[in-house]
C-alpha cells in the first residue's frame, strides 16, 4: 500500500507541475478589432505581444482567412502629416513587450471578404522569422467601444 501512495503522489506531481516544453515562444494577449459596415474593405487589428524568453523574435508576416491581404503597419510623420507605412517585419526583443494599438504599430487587413460583426471572432496567423507561427484569436468589438479606445 505504501508503494501505491508514492506512485499516486508522483503522478499528482507530474500532472500538476508546470512542464517546460523546451520551445520558447511569444505570448499574444487581448487581440481585438472593431465591427465594420457592409461596404468597408479594411480594418486595423490591435494586440499585446510579450516576449518573456531569453531570445529575440522577428514577426516576418501575418495572414488571415477573412481578408485578401494582411500587413504590419507603423506610423511615420512626414512634414507634419501622419501616414501609415508597411513594415517588412517586427522585432520583439528578449524580455520586451510590444503593444499594437491605435495611433501606433498595428495590423491592417485589406480586402475584407465580409462584414465583421460585434461578438464574432477570427484568427490571425503571426509567422515568425524561423518559420514557426502563432494563431491568435481576434475579438470583434462594437463600434461604440471604439470611443473608449480612440480619442
Amino acid at each position: 500500500m505504501t508503494n501505491n501512495k508514492y506512485i499516486l503522489f508522483f503522478l499528482i506531481l507530474l500532472f500538476f507541475s508546470p512542464l517546460k516544453s523546451g520551445q520558447e515562444s511569444l505570448t499574444f494577449h487581448g487581440a481585438y478589432t472593431f465591427e465594420t459596415f457592409s461596404e468597408q474593405k479594411a480594418c486595423a487589428v490591435y494586440v499585446s505581444i510579450f516576449n518573456n524568453t531569453g531570445k529575440d523574435f522577428i514577426i516576418s508576416s501575418v495572414s488571415t482567412d477573412i481578408s485578401e491581404k494582411a500587413e504590419i503597419h507603423g506610423i511615420v510623420i512626414q512634414k507634419e502629416i501622419t501616414k501609415m507605412k508597411k513594415m517588412e517585419n517586427l522585432l520583439i526583443k528578449s524580455k520586451q513587450q510590444v503593444f499594437l494599438q491605435p495611433g501606433g504599430i498595428h495590423l491592417m487587413l485589406m480586402g475584407l471578404k465580409h462584414q465583421l460583426k460585434d461578438g464574432s471572432s477570427f484568427n490571425v496567423r503571426f509567422i515568425l522569422g524561423d518559420g514557426s507561427f502563432n494563431d491568435v484569436k481576434v475579438m470583434v468589438l462594437n463600434k461604440k467601444m471604439r470611443e473608449n479606445f480612440i480619442e
